[in-house]
């Protein structure tokens, strides 16, 4: 009894001891953690008057430079910055979104740090891809152009592959796009959407369903207010919008009709010059897009599509000595690229190029691959012939620091940009 006695009180006296053991460990890393905390934000040494400044919260000298909390309009509401800078005012140590109502998942990534991290020694101002410094925005951008209130519709000119027209419809309010709603009709006038909600249109068992994708797509696009989000591969399919695995060709070609429609678009006028673009990043198989353009006389005059893979190879020269074989007795990617580019040439716009939901055509005879790619930069080349798209100016790259946006987020991102170049600006006023 007695040894029953002692081991007791052993027992509890070890519990004792070890409670003691945890309180403190968690003080210790209570402490160790505020006190990491307090090293990332570096301590303020001056209060700086921020009276008068447009959308400065507060601003402060530090030890290691400066600290400037803004304001800026997102899409969800006001998101806050807290932006830290070098002594020399301009490279950026630091950027923390302290407050944002941004759509989860989407425009709420600005506070992740694959967003943040990128703004660490960069020199300021900073823009975004197509940004002119001097505007703020991305003055080729249809969130740019003054949108006419109204309802504006636009629809394939034939069926696809599959017997479906696309059709879209854009409600614009206030200014600014607050619907945008896309759809498919087969012969009989079934919708697609209704046909895919009722299980008539099945595409995975498990995924999302046609019309879940198309709504998607229309919210991203009144999120985001233009088309820039909206990156393609040569397949016509798209990563920026979460859920969406369906080519969003036609989705696109309608959208930027409508938007066209609603800004009192007016045909081009197209300057003389040779125009390129390409795609940023290869695509699944590695290669990377590109798109030149001759005008002449007003008039295009050469259009040609190549892919280029990491080691130069051209695919058109790989198709043709057969190293690059789709199918055995059809066209090659060179002979099909070449059709489409004369295609464009014949009808000066790409009107003609209807698209079903893989990214094929069947408006050019004998083209059977996926026409994305094509249709992007094309469409790029001629807004730059029709002076819709910034060219970074004549007289050499703009100064600052391009970033990338967040993908799918337009409004968001130049938000977050603009934010910090407002504190960028405000510190360029203090002696």
């Amino acid at each position: 009894m007695k040894n029953k006695n002692v081991r007791g009180i052993l027992a509890l006296i070890i519990v004792t001891a070890l409670s003691f053991g945890v309180i403190a460990g968690s003080k210790a890393l209570a402490k160790d953690q505020s006190t990491d905390q307090g090293q990332d934000k570096a301590q303020i040494t001056e209060e700086l008057d921020v009276t008068g400044a447009e959308n400065i919260q507060s601003a402060a000298r530090t030890e290691e430079g400066y600290l400037v909390t803004v304001t800026e309009a997102g899409y969800g509401g006001d998101i806050v910055l807290e932006v830290s800078f070098g002594e020399d005012k301009a490279t950026l140590t630091n950027v923390a979104v302290t407050e944002q109502n941004e759509t989860e998942g989407v425009g709420s990534k600005i506070t992740e740090e694959e967003f943040l991290s990128q703004f660490a020694g960069a020199k300021a101002p900073v823009y975004l891809p197509g940004m002119t410094l001097e505007e703020g925005t991305a003055s080729a951008q249809a969130e740019d152009l003054e949108l006419q209130d109204g309802t504006y519709e636009a629809k394939a000119e034939a069926p696809d592959n599959n017997g479906y027209t696309d059709q879209m419809t854009m409600i614009v309010s206030d200014g600014k796009i607050t619907e945008a709603v896309w759809d498919a009709v087969d012969g009989d006038g079934n919708k697609k959407s209704e046909l895919s909600e009722n299980g008539q249109y099945v595409m995975t068992e498990d995924g999302s369903t046609w019309a879940e994708q198309s709504k998607a797509l229309g919210e991203a696009l009144v999120e985001n207010q233009s088309l820039a989000f909206l990156t393609m591969d040569n397949q016509g399919k798209t990563d920026a919008v979460s859920g969406v695995s369906i080519s969003v060709g036609g989705f696109a070609k309608l959208a930027q009709q409508c938007i066209d429609q609603a800004s009192g678009k007016a045909v081009l006028v197209l300057q003389d010059g040779t125009y390129e673009a390409k795609t940023e990043t290869p695509d699944s198989n590695g290669y990377t897009d590109q798109v030149t353009i001759t005008v002449a006389d007003g008039k295009i005059t050469e259009a040609v599509w190549e892919s280029v893979d990491a080691d130069g190879n051209k695919k058109s020269e790989l198709s043709e000595n057969g190293q690059y074989v789709m199918t055995e007795d059809g066209p090659t990617w060179a002979e099909q690229s070449k059709a489409l580019g004369a295609a464009l040439v014949e009808n000066q716009n790409l009107d003609f190029l209807t698209t079903d939901n893989q990214g094929k055509t069947d408006a050019v005879s004998g083209v059977s691959i996926s026409v994305g790619g094509f249709v992007k930069l094309a469409q790029q080349c001629i807004d730059q012939a029709g002076g819709m798209e910034s060219q970074g100016g004549s007289e050499g790259p703009q100064e600052g620091t391009e970033v990338d946006g967040v993908s799918g987020a337009t409004i968001s991102s130049t938000a977050a940009v603009k934010g910090i170049n407002a504190a960028y600006e405000f510190l360029q006023t203090i002696d």
